[in-house]
């Protein structure tokens, strides 16, 4: 028999028990007096979760995945579930303050055609350090959110810190799973293009939790490349479906040439120096070699500024204790 809920609460979850534990916590301490529906998608994992879950936590709707399908398409089957007014994400390893929901629904109600974009808490539990941070797009740097979407990374951290009405999915689509990483990022810019609005909560009342248990922390030359692949092919999805007066702004050369730029930089940053000349080489294609140059001589220059000092304080300090020691 089909129940009534005013939101549902969508958690994918592979092999974090312990941390899926107290996210549910999190859940069921919540100040929010409305209905809720409780939707956990187990991604196969081999921890015992759907058992633990089935014999513990009967007030959960669970889904049990017969393979390991990533966490969209665990999304995804969450939402084709999901039977409240509302829908909320939270990963498993992640947490939420007493006041989120209350404090989401409030500020969605006040507004159509939006969703809920929340403050976050990013706490390292390897370090214990823990970092306010707002989710909030640069427009000093962007003309618009849907150009920052499409050309670098999502200003949202965390679909954990996200809620809106289900409704926006009949609009706007589901993940899409041929994603297997920013998948949200890419829904983010649909719900721009048909005229969504984020809502900015202030109040930081997601923690977002960093640890070692399955987090890709990894920034290999491959993982940057990957990602710009993926920009790539988001932006020839997406780009088709901007106004005619979106792509007036933002002409397909340019976004192409910012999202190699914005990868030969991370290449740069992570000391991958091959990879930083050939995207600025991708860059020259949609702009010009002198464009190219020039970034490069500047990237160059940043570099020695921040690098020789202490190089040149070092190489001084030797010579000087080498000569009072030699007289």
């Amino acid at each position: 028999m089909n129940k009534e809920f005013d939101l549902s609460v969508i958690i994918p979850t592979y092999n974090r028990f312990s941390m899926l534990k107290e996210a549910l916590a999190s859940i069921l301490s919540q100040d929010y007096q409305g209905k809720v529906q409780i939707i956990v998608v187990d991604d196969n994992s081999s921890d015992g979760t759907s058992k633990i879950l089935s014999d513990k936590y009967p007030e959960v709707d669970l889904i049990s995945l017969t393979e390991n399908a990533g966490p969209y398409v665990a999304r995804n089957r969450g939402l084709k579930e999901a039977k409240g007014k509302y829908i909320a994400f939270l990963d498993s390893d992640d947490l939420w303050k007493p006041e989120y929901l209350a404090t989401q629904i409030s500020a969605l109600e006040t507004r159509e055609q939006s969703f809920c974009v929340g403050c976050i808490v990013l706490w390292d539990t390897v370090r214990d350090e823990k970092v306010v941070r707002l989710q909030k797009y640069d427009l000093e740097r962007f003309i618009s959110p849907i150009h920052q979407l499409l050309v670098t990374s999502s200003f949202i951290t965390s679909p954990s810190c996200i809620v809106l009405k289900s409704e926006v999915f009949k609009e706007v689509g589901l993940f899409d799973e041929n994603f297997k990483a920013g998948a949200d990022r890419e829904f983010y810019a649909r719900c721009f293009i048909h005229g969504y609005q984020p809502i900015f909560t202030e109040q930081p009342l997601v923690i977002v939790r960093k640890h070692n248990q399955g987090q890709q922390t990894d920034v290999d030359a491959g993982k940057i490349e990957q990602r710009k692949q993926s920009r790539i092919v988001y932006l020839e999805k997406l780009y088709p479906m901007l106004k005619k007066q979106q792509q007036e702004r933002l002409p397909l050369n340019r976004l192409y040439a910012e999202i190699h730029s914005t990868s030969a930089r991370e290449f740069f940053r992570e000391k991958h120096y091959s990879n930083w000349i050939t995207s600025w080489i991708d860059v020259a294609k949609y702009t010009s070699l002198g464009y190219a140059l020039f970034n490069i001589m500047r990237d160059l220059l940043r570099f020695i500024k921040s690098y020789l000092p202490t190089r040149a304080l070092t190489t001084i300090r030797k010579l000087f204790l080498s000569n009072t020691l030699s007289t």
